[in-house]
């Protein structure tokens, strides 16, 4: 009796690892796929165009709109900043939390380009994701 409940722990445990190690293995592929994509653009023109982008400061407009602005900066550049405005869906009251989150924690955020206007930032090593349409985009350069 206590040989088989020492088996099905073992059993479980070996589980909970395998399940564990899948998902490493898919935030990694994610990660990669999206890295790959972006060093396929050799002169980045767009902030959704980095490799990797940190939130700097997330200001939501207040009013009906569902409008938030966002600086963003390059970490591999730090002279490189974009402040973007975003329409988020009126019914997601998750996003502008995550990317309140994002932005105090300073956490690697991977922009992917969607159809048309829309767009998706998601945290690496994460499957968290925000969905968002790009209304504009303002690209500088410090000195």
């Amino acid at each position: 009796m206590i040989v088989a409940a020492a088996l099905a722990g073992v059993i479980v445990f070996i589980a909970a690892g395998l399940t564990w190690a899948a998902r490493l293995v898919h935030l990694g592929n994610l990660d990669m796929q999206a890295l790959a994509d972006k060093l396929a653009t050799p002169d980045p023109v767009s902030a959704l165009d980095w490799p990797e982008l940190r939130m700097q400061a997330v200001v939501p407009q207040p009013g009906g709109q569902p409008l938030v602005l966002l600086h963003v900066g390059w970490p591999a550049h730090s002279r490189q900043s974009a402040t973007l405005l975003l329409a988020l869906d009126r019914a997601d009251q998750r996003s502008l939390s995550l990317m309140s989150r994002w932005c105090a924690e300073q956490a690697s955020i991977s922009p992917l380009r969607r159809e048309g206007a829309e767009l998706e930032f998601r945290r690496r090593q994460s499957l968290e994701r925000v969905h968002a349409v790009l209304i504009s985009e303002d690209h500088t350069t410090r000195c």
